[in-house]
């Protein structure tokens, strides 16, 4: 009750409120945490601190958080905040009631590419699995031993899980924080996903001709 109460009284940053005190897990609407008399002041605020005069107009995006924070009282409202054209009306039941197979050819399309993208992501993080009976002895690992209870090998254990885990690592690590940046230079998310797929692409070619257990590390990575 308490958490409660100290988290709507506050009205300067409501969501990190929430963030902190969050020790029920409630994934919730930030803007349900801004008092309605507050609302367009919070959105002023956050047009204004991050530059969206050329993206959209201050009016659409309080109409749009209105919208947002309270849309059954919003939609059944009679002032000008309040009033939805019949465009808008359609668009917002369109959004909650139409399938995937009503969307466009275009999204469609989207959607199996990123299906696919998803599907060779599985299969090249994968697909050592099957070769890691071989590829350990052939690639100059010799004293590695992967059968029976007990997996020795000294120093070429280590190199033979390196190789194996280097992917998750390079995701979880390069991968992460490059990807934002990659964004910006490349002017959005699709030339950044190309350059990604041309890495891979290469990366593929080169693990399949990699001779020794370093270059199949570093084409990995």
């Amino acid at each position: 009750m308490e958490l409660r109460q100290r988290a709507s009284s506050a009205t300067e940053l409501p969501f990190q409120q929430l963030l902190n005190n969050n020790n029920l897990g409630y994934v919730e609407n930030p803007l349900r945490r801004v008092a309605e008399e507050h609302v367009v002041e919070y959105i002023k605020a956050f047009h204004k601190d991050n530059h969206l005069d050329s993206v959209v107009d201050l009016a659409t995006l309080i109409r749009g958080a209105r919208l947002a924070r309270q849309e059954e009282i919003f939609r059944t409202k009679e002032n000008a905040d309040g009033a939805l054209t019949e465009v808008e009306d359609t668009a917002l039941d369109s959004e909650k009631h139409t399938s995937i197979w009503t969307e466009t050819r275009e999204l469609k399309i989207i959607l199996l590419t990123c299906f696919l993208g998803a599907v060779l992501q599985g299969w090249t993080q994968g697909a050592i699995v099957g070769a890691n009976q071989i590829w350990p002895r052939a690639l100059g690992l010799k004293s590695l031993e992967l059968h029976g209870p007990a997996q020795t090998g000294g120093k070429d254990i280590w190199a033979f899980s390196a190789t194996n885990a280097i992917v998750y690592f390079a995701a979880s690590t390069v991968g992460a924080f490059i990807c934002d940046p990659m964004t910006e230079i490349l002017t959005g998310r699709r030339a950044a996903i190309f350059v990604a797929a041309l890495f891979t692409f290469v990366a593929s070619i080169g693990e399949a001709f990699a001779d020794d257990w370093r270059a199949l590390l570093a084409w990995r990575l």
